[in-house]
C-alpha cells in the first residue's frame, strides 16, 4: 500500500512537472479497477486537476534595460551651446567714451569702456570695431586703450557673438573727435600792443628871396 501511495506521488509529481513545462494542465480519472490515473492530455470521464505552480515560469523574463550610459562628446557640445544660446543679451553700451568727446594731440589715448547685461556667457565674443575695422587687440574685454589715431572724428561699434561668429547683439555707435593743438600764436590787442603810426614825411619849404 505504501508503495502504490509513493508510485502515485512520484507519478503526480512527474505529470505535474510536465505540465508545468507544457501548459500547466492535468487530468485524473480511476479506472474499473479501482487504479487512478494522471494525465497530461484529457480523456473521457477524467477531471481537471488545479495545480499550484510553485517553481519559475516558463515565460521568459523580460530583458533587464541596460543602464543608459552618459552623452558623447557630441552630444555634450550640442546641449553646451543650446544651453549657451539660450542667454538673451538685453544691452550692450558705451561708457567711455562719451558721445562727441574731443581728445587733443598726436598722442592721445583714448580709454573705450562698455557694459553688457547680463555678463558675457562662456563662448560667446565682444568683438569691437572702429571706423568698420576690427580692433586687433580687443579679446573678450569689456575695457580698451586705443592709441595713435588720426585727427578727425572715428566711430565705435562693438558687437555680441555667438561660438560661430553670429551677431548676437550690437551697440549704437559711439563717436568721438581727436583735434590737433594749433602752433600759431593768436595776434596781439590791446591799447599798448597797438602797431605805431608811420611818421610823415616833412613837406619841402619854399626859401626865401
Amino acid at each position: 500500500m505504501n508503495m502504490r501511495a509513493l508510485l502515485l506521488t512520484a507519478l503526480l509529481c512527474a505529470c505535474a512537472a510536465q505540465a508545468q513545462e507544457s501548459k500547466r494542465e492535468m487530468w485524473t480519472w480511476t479506472d474499473q479497477n479501482g487504479v487512478t490515473h494522471f494525465s497530461d492530455r484529457p480523456v473521457p470521464g477524467a477531471r481537471k486537476v488545479a495545480l499550484a505552480v510553485t517553481g519559475p515560469s516558463s515565460t521568459e523574463p523580460a530583458p533587464v534595460p541596460a543602464s543608459p550610459s552618459g552623452p558623447s562628446t557630441e552630444e555634450q557640445q550640442v546641449e553646451r551651446e543650446e544651453r549657451v544660446a539660450r542667454v538673451e543679451y538685453r544691452l550692450l553700451e558705451f561708457q567711455q567714451p562719451t558721445e562727441g568727446q574731443t581728445f587733443f594731440g598726436p598722442d592721445a589715448a583714448v580709454d573705450v569702456s562698455l557694459r553688457t547685461q547680463p555678463e558675457l556667457a562662456a563662448g560667446h565674443r565682444l568683438a569691437l570695431y572702429l571706423d568698420g575695422a576690427p580692433v586687433g587687440n580687443a579679446a573678450n574685454s569689456t575695457s580698451y586703450r586705443i592709441s595713435n589715431l588720426v585727427r578727425g572724428t572715428h566711430t565705435l561699434t562693438a558687437v555680441i557673438q555667438d561660438e560661430r561668429g553670429n551677431d548676437l547683439l550690437r551697440s549704437r555707435p559711439r563717436t568721438f573727435n581727436v583735434r590737433q593743438p594749433t602752433t600759431i600764436p593768436p595776434a596781439a590787442v590791446g591799447p599798448n600792443l597797438q602797431r605805431p603810426r608811420p611818421v610823415p614825411l616833412p613837406r619841402p619849404q619854399p626859401r626865401p628871396n
